[in-house]
């Protein structure tokens, strides 16, 4: 458990520790990856669904964070493959004591990256300093800052910022990074992100929860995003008032529901006592078009 207040510096490896226990959900904590499971995959199945691997898009993500924000903890969260005595000559995971050692190092907590993963990854963090736009959020700013609040009578609450900028230009705003596949040059596939993964909510969130844990200001969210392919580009976006009222509407309208029944230890599905309409939408209406077509050639 970690105490209610801002912690400068935390070891990502410390903040994840401290996780959700479906068992007693009063006890927390809540977090923006938890709220947003809540709401993508209901309460019933949210219940019942088993812990979600990492993917390879995330722990990519998360050599990137480590070795632009907190270097130093390198060691305690990622291992080197090479550094397996019992890899093929290939440099495969083959044999049985190899694989023993990978299943090791996961039970420690360790992502196994190879040396090329590693100085690819390096690579990409060069480009989010040398970038004017994302070098001046980045330089001078406090890193992988931890936010945990307790409401009264409610349920703890956390969060992982990953830059709070020091520039006077950025001084009223919070910082995230996101790697991402999708063209940085389209602004309607970064839209789309945003709104698909509840980039919105996090950033409402999270300035809520600075704003209960800080007298320094800070109303303004942008994201730094960088592409996971070469050459790496960054693009630095700020979320409009009208997304984060959006991210607010949704926190203020569900997240009262999730702390009362997770209080009563509730996982309730929400169609078990209604039914619900199934409108018509126009991506449905069209997916059978072209076997709609070929099929009625057969009678031209």
């Amino acid at each position: 458990m970690i105490e209610d207040g801002i912690h400068y510096g935390i070891a990502p490896k410390d903040y994840h520790a401290w996780e959700f226990n479906k068992e007693d959900p009063g006890k927390g904590p809540i977090s923006t990856s938890l709220f947003k499971a809540w709401l993508n995959d209901g309460p019933l199945k949210f219940r019942h669904a088993a812990k979600r691997e990492s993917s390879a898009a995330m722990s990519w993500g998360s050599l990137v964070d480590c070795l632009l924000f907190t270097p130093h903890h390198f060691e305690q969260e990622f291992v080197l493959k090479e550094e397996c005595p019992h890899l093929s000559a290939d440099g495969g995971v083959r044999s049985a004591a190899a694989k023993g050692w990978m299943l090791e190092q996961a039970e420690h907590g360790k992502n196994v990256v190879s040396k090329d993963q590693w100085e690819t990854a390096l690579t990409a963090v060069a480009r989010l300093k040398e970038t004017p736009a994302s070098g001046e959020i980045i330089e001078g700013g406090k890193y992988q800052v931890g936010m945990v609040y307790t409401p009264k009578d409610g349920i703890p609450t956390k969060g992982l910022i990953d830059v709070v900028p020091h520039s006077l230009e950025h001084d009223d705003c919070i910082a995230d990074l996101k790697t991402t596949s999708v063209n940085l040059y389209r602004d309607g596939d970064l839209a789309r992100q945003v709104g698909q993964y509840g980039y919105h909510i996090q950033a409402a969130l999270y300035l809520f929860l600075w704003s209960r844990l800080s007298n320094d200001t800070r109303r303004r969210w942008k994201i730094i995003w960088q592409s996971s392919a070469p050459p790496y580009e960054v693009r630095v976006t700020e979320l409009t008032d009208e997304w984060l009222d959006a991210g607010r509407a949704v926190i203020m309208k569900c997240l009262p529901i999730m702390v009362k029944h997770f209080h009563k230890r509730q996982f309730p599905s929400p169609f078990s006592n209604r039914e619900t309409i199934l409108p018509m939408h126009s991506s449905a209406l069209y997916a059978m078009e072209d076997q709609v077509e070929l099929i009625t050639s057969l009678d031209s």
